[in-house]
């Protein structure tokens, strides 16, 4: 019997990710035999957890929040994208090291662009949040040379200071491109109106919460975006729609590709995301 391709993802929560059935279609497409499992792991036991993961043969993880960011310390190696973001969201066994990779941008701008066609050059664009899923996505962003790109956190120094990390390393500036960063008040929000407004705070993991954004602020929005994946509308995804936005999309098409790019990284197959994009795993 062919030996199993030893493989998982972690976070918490975890208990509502759909990667296990994301990555075992993608292994069914080349007949390749998969052990993907999902554990709830924090940042006070990940190094533990990890350690045991590869020295059990482990091939791959994907991981999730909030552990982005802790995590990138762990590996032997780190990938440009992985280090512009200062996070990652995926560590795989290459030979005798580690390395730590983030494809969140990728499957951002493949599911925005190709999915959903929406391009980003020259738009106006709103990220809420500034944890390690707002890291993941930023740098792809602006390679896409945006006309403004703003980051609006509950706590405004750790927006500013996202903000600053990031400008010091893909100089959006040299692409005329308006960089800022706030707080969640209306006097920032509202000072511009979006072409793109995407949530990356972890509120939608949190059953019928809300961050309180203002109506006005969707007003013009062409699509405003819900990394978080979910069978019904999240709940920021209701209120756009109610205030004015065009259009509503959550994660579920990032989450796909950006697997997809992982499953690359872990086994040199290039999967087809076709048909789960077309039907969404329940």
């Amino acid at each position: 019997m062919d030996k199993k391709l030893k493989l998982a993802v972690i976070g918490n929560p975890i208990s509502h990710s759909k990667s296990p059935e994301i990555h075992q279609d993608f292994a069914e497409q080349f007949d390749t035999k998969i052990e993907f499992g999902k554990y709830e792991v924090t940042p006070d036991t990940l190094k533990e957890w990890l350690d045991s993961f590869f020295e059990d043969g482990g091939k791959g993880v994907s991981i999730t929040l909030p552990l982005k960011e802790s995590a990138l310390n762990y590996a032997d190696e780190i990938s440009d994208r992985a280090k512009l973001a200062s996070a990652c969201n995926v560590i795989y066994a290459k030979g005798d090291k580690l390395f730590a990779d983030c494809t969140d941008g990728f499957g951002l701008i493949k599911d925005l662009e190709e999915n959903l066609t929406v391009f980003l050059e020259g738009k106006k664009i709103l990220i809420l949040g500034a944890g390690g899923a707002a890291r993941g996505i930023i740098p792809s962003i602006l390679e896409k040379n945006p006309k403004k790109l703003k980051i609006a956190n509950r706590t405004e120094s750790k927006a500013l200071l996202l903000k600053d990390d990031l400008e010091s390393k893909v100089k959006p500036n040299e692409n005329k491109i308006i960089f800022e960063a706030g707080d969640l008040s209306n006097s920032f929000l509202l000072d511009d109106s979006y072409d793109l407004v995407i949530n990356s705070t972890s509120v939608s993991t949190q059953a019928g919460e809300s961050i309180g954004l203002p109506k006005a602020l969707f007003s013009g929005t062409k699509l405003a975006y819900d990394l978080y994946y979910s069978a019904e509308k999240t709940v920021f995804m209701q209120e756009a729609l109610v205030a004015g936005a065009e259009k509503v999309s959550d994660g579920w098409g990032m989450l796909v590709e950006q697997g997809a790019e992982s499953f690359r990284l872990w086994t040199n197959l290039i999967p087809d995301t076709s048909r789960l994009l077309d039907k969404p795993i329940d």
